[in-house]
C-alpha cells in the first residue's frame, strides 16, 4: 500500500477507507463556494461580546477568544513542520506509534509533508521550540531516511480550543447566538458533523422551533449527535 515503507517497519494497520483532505485548499475552497453564492465576508473583522455582529442569527466560532463566555476553555499547545521531500511518495497519513515521540506524517500536494504530533497543556503561542523541532523531524526521519533531504518550509505553534472533556460543543444561549467550540485536535475529522448540527440548529431555531425548554430538549434528543449539543442553563453544559 505504501511502497516507501516497505521493509522498514515489521507491521503496521493498514486503514483503506481513511480519508484526508488539504485543509488550506479545503478552506480557500469553502471561501470561493460561499463567495459565488452571494456571501459576504468579512475578514478581519473584530468580533467580541461588546461588538455583535447586527444578524438575526450568530454562530459563534471563535476557538479560545470565547473564554469570556466559556470560562472552562482552555488551549493545548500543537507545533507542526511542513517540508518538501520529493521522491518519497507517500499517498495516505502515516503514524508512527513511539512511546516517546507519537507521528503523523500527512501528505499533501507537489511532495509536501505537514509533520505532527506535539501536545503540550497551556496557552504559550510563540514559535516552536527547539526541542519540539528536533523530535518532529527526527522521528520523521525514522519513518524514512529521505527526510533527511527534505526542505523546511514552515514550523508553525498554535494551541487548539479544548473543553474539560475534550469534545466539542454546540451551546446555544437561549436567545440568537450558537457557540461551536472545542473541537480540540479533531477539527477536520469532525468539522462536517459539527457544522450540519449547528447550521441545523440555526435553522430550527430561526423556524420557531424552540419555544419552550421541553421542544429544545425533544429537539435535541432526536438529533443525530444529542450530546454534542447544549443550552446555556443546562446541567449537560460542559463545566
Amino acid at each position: 500500500a505504501e511502497p516507501a515503507l516497505a521493509g522498514r517497519f515489521a507491521r503496521g494497520l493498514m486503514l483503506p477507507r481513511e480519508g484526508q483532505l488539504d485543509n488550506r485548499q479545503a478552506l480557500r475552497a469553502l471561501a470561493a463556494g460561499l463567495a459565488q453564492r452571494g456571501v459576504e465576508l468579512y475578514w478581519h473583522a473584530t468580533i467580541d461580546d461588546a461588538n455583535r455582529p447586527d444578524a438575526h442569527f450568530t454562530i459563534d466560532c471563535r476557538g479560545l477568544g470565547a473564554k469570556s463566555v466559556l470560562p472552562a476553555l482552555r488551549g493545548i499547545r500543537g507545533e507542526v513542520a511542513r517540508v518538501r521531500a520529493p521522491g518519497i511518495g507517500l499517498t495516505r497519513p502515516v503514524r508512527l506509534l513511539h512511546p516517546r515521540y507519537p507521528l503523523y506524517i500527512a501528505p499533501k500536494q507537489d511532495d509536501l509533508y505537514v509533520i505532527g504530533a506535539t501536545e503540550v497543556e497551556g496557552e504559550d503561542m510563540s514559535p516552536v521550540s527547539v526541542r519540539s523541532a528536533l523530535e518532529l523531524l527526527s522521528a520523521a526521519f525514522s519513518v524514512h531516511p529521505a527526510f533527511g533531504e527534505a526542505r523546511i518550509l514552515e514550523l508553525n505553534a498554535q494551541c487548539r480550543p479544548t473543553l474539560p472533556d475534550h469534545r466539542p460543543a454546540v451551546i446555544w444561549d437561549g436567545a440568537t447566538t450558537l457557540a461551536v467550540n472545542g473541537l480540540y485536535r479533531h477539527g477536520f475529522m469532525i468539522a462536517p458533523e459539527v457544522a450540519h448540527a449547528a447550521a441545523a440548529f440555526a435553522q430550527a431555531t430561526l423556524g420557531g422551533a424552540f419555544a419552550d425548554a421541553d421542544a429544545f430538549a425533544a429537539w435535541r434528543d432526536a438529533a443525530r449527535w444529542p450530546t454534542l449539543l447544549h443550552h446555556r442553563d443546562d446541567a449537560r453544559q460542559p463545566a
